[in-house]
Order: structure tokens, then C-alpha cells, then sequence
């Protein structure tokens, strides 16, 4: 893929607008001739300390938020914030993406959700993908992955991949981290699903309150216009998701009365928990376009 500046940047008018754009990195060690770097400041590491290999190993174009000193030859471009830059231009550089994206969030049940989701379209035959905790799945090659939600670039990358390979469903697990770092801004999400909610990774939140925010942005900033939601309104967020969900003009669809119908279905050989991920599951399933039915069987 090869994308001039003037498309991946809109209303780009610093000249030399029609640079051409052979890759994007953050990863300075990747970097090649006609590349755009971004410069991300992370936990370990600040991406302007390695500006200077990013050029001399062919950067055409340096993306960064803090003040550097500039060479020639090379266009920079400053923005407010990077991470949110990445993701941007990542879902520019990597248009073509699955027509069905549902993203899944929640304490637990994120992977369980997601295996049912890709059980439920193998079962009928149809192509899916799944991106997060087991790795990355394209029908049923499974790649391993170390982060349950890669980084933005990947994932836009990934995504374009699958639907080169004529896959139009994917379900990705959306931890707190990755939508807390932005990770997934800027991609259509058909659907955002919330499983549920209890005390975990607050090491990197450091307090409930902040856990639940990160989680909700999916919800606030990431579904776009009349998406939909699909939670239950037993657990405790519920509230808040149907808040936000009125306010961005979100269509909510509550499981509960759903379960029965499953309950009867299963006959006591599932349990609460996985009747419930079940439920969730074939709810998305429906909006992808299976029919009821069919994803009954």
C-alpha cells in the first residue's frame, strides 16, 4: 500500500503534499525508505529519542507532540496527541476493513463471547475473525498474540488483511488498557458489547472508578452514531451504558429476556455465566446479518 499525504492527512498544507507514503511505524528499528514515523512516548521508552534513526533510515514524514529540533528534507508534523494520531492514520492507511466489527469489553467473558461468536459463523459456514486474548483468527488459523488488544497499526492492519481474504465478521476483545490508550479509536464498530463488571487491573487504573471510565469510552467516544450495545441490565454499569447510550443516540439491546429462551435451549448443562456470554454472542451474531435460527442451532 502506497497512500500520498495529502489523503492520509486531510487538509494537509504544509507543501509537499504529495509525498508518498509507503508504511507507517512507531518502531524506529522498522523503519524504511518513505516511511512515516510516530513518535509515542510510552511507560519504557520515548519515541523522539529515536527520531534521528527514524530519519537517516529513510522517514520521509515524523509525526510528534513535543517540541524537536528539525532537519531538513524531512516534514514534520505536530499534533496534540499521538496515540490518537496513530489510530487515526492507521484506519486511514488501512481503509478497506470488515464490514461487521463488534468490539467486546467487560471484566470477564470477553474471550468466551468471542469463541462463541466465531463458533456460531463456522458453524454456518461463514468466513469470521477474532482478534484479542488467544491471538489472532482468521476461520480457524489461529495466530499467538501477546496483548489481548494490539496496538492500533496492527489491528487496522490486521483487519484489512481479513477482508482481502473476503471476511466481512470480526469480534475483537477490547481490554481497559487498549481502549484507554486509544487503541481502537477511529474504527467503525458495528456493535460494543459489556459483559460485565468487578475489581481487576487496578495496578494500571488504580481505582475502580477510573477501571470503569476506560471501559465506558468504548461506549462515549468509539461507537459511532446509531451503533448498537448489547449488555444486561443485572450488572452494575447498566445504568451508565444506557445513559451514554440515549445521549449518542445508541440503540441498547438488554439480554435478560433472552436468557430464558437459551436456558430452556441448554436444559441445565450450562451455566449462568456461559448462558449469558451465549446470549451476548448470538445477539451480535443476528446484527451481522445470521438469522435467529440459524444461530439457535
Amino acid at each position: 500500500t502506497t497512500m500520498l499525504l495529502k489523503n492520509l492527512i486531510k487538509n494537509f498544507k504544509q507543501g509537499k503534499s504529495d509525498t508518498k507514503i509507503r508504511r507507517i511505524s512507531f518502531d524506529s528499528r522498522k523503519i524504511k525508505k518513505g516511511d512515516l514515523f510516530i513518535s509515542i512516548k510510552g511507560n519504557k521508552f520515548n519515541g523522539n529519542d529515536y527520531i534521528d534513526q527514524a530519519i537517516k533510515k529513510g522517514a520521509r514524514v515524523i509525526v510528534h507532540s513535543q517540541p524537536i529540533k528539525k532537519k531538513k528534507k524531512t516534514i514534520y508534523i505536530k499534533v496534540k496527541d499521538t496515540r490518537e494520531s496513530l489510530a487515526k492514520l492507521s484506519s486511514e492507511f488501512y481503509k478497506k476493513k470488515p464490514k461487521n466489527i463488534v468490539a467486546v469489553t467487560g471484566t470477564n467473558g470477553k474471550t468466551s463471547v468471542s469463541d462463541f461468536f466465531h463458533q456460531i459463523f463456522t458453524l454456518q459456514k461463514k468466513k469470521v475473525g477474532f482478534i484479542g486474548t488467544l491471538g489472532f483468527k482468521k476461520n480457524n488459523n489461529l495466530k499467538k498474540r501477546n496483548l489481548t488488544t494490539l496496538d492500533s497499526l496492527s489491528l487496522n492492519k490486521d483487519l484489512s488483511e481479513m477482508r482481502k481474504e473476503g471476511i466481512e465478521n470480526v469480534i475483537i476483545e477490547a481490554s481497559s488498557h487498549g481502549i484507554h490508550q486509544k487503541r481502537m479509536s477511529h474504527l467503525n464498530f458495528k456493535a460494543g458489547i459489556f459483559t460485565n463488571f468487578s475489581q481487576d487491573h487496578l495496578d494500571y487504573h488504580k481505582t475502580m472508578k477510573n477501571y470503569l471510565n476506560a471501559k465506558l469510552i468504548l461506549f462515549r467516544k468509539i461507537l459511532k452514531k446509531r451503533a448498537t450495545v448489547i449488555s444486561d441490565k443485572k450488572i452494575e454499569p447498566f445504568l451508565s451504558i444506557k445513559k451514554i447510550s440515549k445521549k449518542k443516540n445508541l440503540r441498547l439491546i438488554d439480554i435478560s429476556k433472552e436468557l430464558e429462551k437459551i436456558k430452556s435451549i441448554a436444559k441445565g448443562s450450562a451455566s449462568e455465566f456461559e448462558i449469558t456470554n451465549l446470549a451476548m454472542a448470538i445477539k451480535a451474531t443476528k446484527l451481522c446479518g445470521l438469522k435467529e435460527k440459524l444461530a439457535y442451532k
